[in-house]
């Protein structure tokens, strides 16, 4: 399949420097918030990638839950291979990618096991359904159909008149972001690219060639 020749023009408004915000946190809030306005399927949805034990990078979507401080924050399986690459080496990267306005943002940080706490509260706040999904499944793990369904339905009688028992392999990663790119697409691919780049407390932003 030869796919030379697809492609499209971008023909978004421009992207200036005087329009950014100082914060790349505040500037990523504010294009999710325009992406979630405007009614994006799975606005938060990002590509994350790891390495594995063996040095081959490995990405997956997740979904972003929250934005906090200079920090991204996603749920997972901390048995998952994902999890399992990250307690190996935290250095991890994000993109997020909406079509619909021809912008993504590349994040790269290191990702901490959020508090327990926090995992508890978020999990308690999914519906039932999925909580007990989320203890049926050994995530990332090889199994079979059926297993996992039997287990589901276990695990929905034993929980049948109780609260669901919050799992300790389950819970949130922290990404503390240390650089973060915005894409803007632009006619003839002359796109704008700012990247932010944190020294200490402070960020610079430097234009990038497209």
């Amino acid at each position: 399949m030869d796919l030379k020749k697809v492609g499209q023009q971008y023909e978004r408004q421009e992207l200036k420097r005087e329009t950014l915000k100082d914060s790349p946190i505040e500037q990523l809030e504010e294009w999710m918030q325009l992406a979630i306005t405007a009614k994006i399927p799975y606005a938060n949805a990002a590509n994350l990638a790891t390495v594995d034990a063996n040095g081959y990078p490995k990405s997956r979507i997740i979904l972003i839950k929250e934005i906090k401080d200079s920090s991204l924050v996603f749920f997972t399986n901390y048995n998952s291979a994902k999890a399992q690459d990250i307690e190996r080496n935290n250095k991890v990267s994000l993109n997020i990618y909406w079509k619909e306005l021809d912008r993504q943002v590349r994040v790269t940080g290191k990702a901490h096991k959020v508090p327990t706490e926090e995992s508890r509260e978020y999990f308690y706040s999914r519906p039932r359904e999925s909580q007990i999904s989320a203890i049926a499944s050994n995530q990332s793990h090889i199994v079979d159909k059926s297993e996992l369904y039997d287990k589901v339905q276990e695990l929905e009688l034993l929980y049948k008149d109780k609260p669901v028992e919050f799992p300790n392999f389950w819970g949130g990663f922290s990404i503390d972001v240390e650089s973060i790119e915005f894409w803007q697409g632009r006619p003839n691919r002359l796109h704008d690219r700012f990247l932010y780049s944190k020294s200490g407390q402070n960020w610079s932003i430097d234009r990038l060639a497209p």
